[in-house]
């Protein structure tokens, strides 16, 4: 088994960002980079979606409208841990250092989170900034989301090895990209793609995957038809902890 992941979407107060985030950086998050199990840590400030189409020319990205899914998207916390059992065992130290921090964590408004599982992984021609299991990337962008019919959900992981995966190895400033499955949480997909940096004006690495086509001639129809993300997903940020 490769890195699982639990990911927490939150939205903090404006008027609470500064003092959270100190006691974030400052206390908790580096006692959940020494629990047991834990891999590495990464906070990501993301990026606000224009009001403008996610990607021009396709299909409306259509989002849940379901009010029991929580719509936190202004911080993603990124935890690796080396197995399941580092987030749903029996006496786990993650689920510990959460109950001992909720009075502090009662700052994360619209709180959502997933666990997931690595389905597949392709390295990015920038590699070697952040090898493998050797820390948060400096930038990211992950997508949370389900396929509309069970019958699609055979459709999505054919696209992906036909089309999405051959563009990750030679996309502008992408690390490795990482396609996962859950197995808590709301959303069944996931995507985690890692980046260098992202640009002043850059609220999504789908860009650089246009640039990056290779003639794959896909027949299907887009994956945008027939996905439904979480609130806001995909979500693109910049690492603040640890600092780049």
């Amino acid at each position: 088994m490769g890195e699982v992941f639990r990911a927490d979407w939150f939205d903090l107060a404006e008027n609470d960002r500064g003092a959270h985030w100190a006691w974030l950086h400052g206390e908790f998050l580096p006692a959940l980079q020494s629990a047991s199990g834990v891999a590495w840590v990464g906070h990501y400030d993301i990026i606000a979606h224009p009001d403008r189409p996610y990607i021009e020319g396709a299909p409306t990205r259509q989002e849940t409208t379901d009010p029991a899914i929580a719509t936190g998207w202004q911080n993603v916390v990124l935890t690796a841990g080396v197995s399941t059992n580092t987030f749903l065992g029996p006496d786990n130290d993650v689920d510990a250092l959460f109950a001992a921090h909720t009075t502090g964590l009662a700052a994360w408004q619209n709180h959502r989170t997933c666990t997931f599982i690595e389905e597949k992984v392709v390295n990015g021609p920038e590699e070697r900034v952040t090898p493998y299991g050797m820390g948060p990337p400096p930038a990211m962008q992950i997508g949370s989301f389900n396929a509309d019919t069970t019958a699609n959900n055979e459709l999505l992981a054919r696209w992906y090895r036909a089309e999405r995966f051959p563009r990750i190895a030679v996309s502008r400033g992408i690390i490795r990209g990482r396609k996962m499955l859950s197995i808590t949480g709301w959303a069944k997909h996931g995507v985690l793609w890692e980046g260098t940096e992202l640009g002043p004006d850059d609220y999504s690495f789908e860009p650089r995957f246009i640039e990056a086509a290779r003639d794959e001639n896909w027949a299907g129809p887009h994956v945008l038809e027939y996905v439904t993300h979480a609130p806001g997903s995909p979500h693109a940020g910049r690492r603040v902890w640890p600092k780049v």
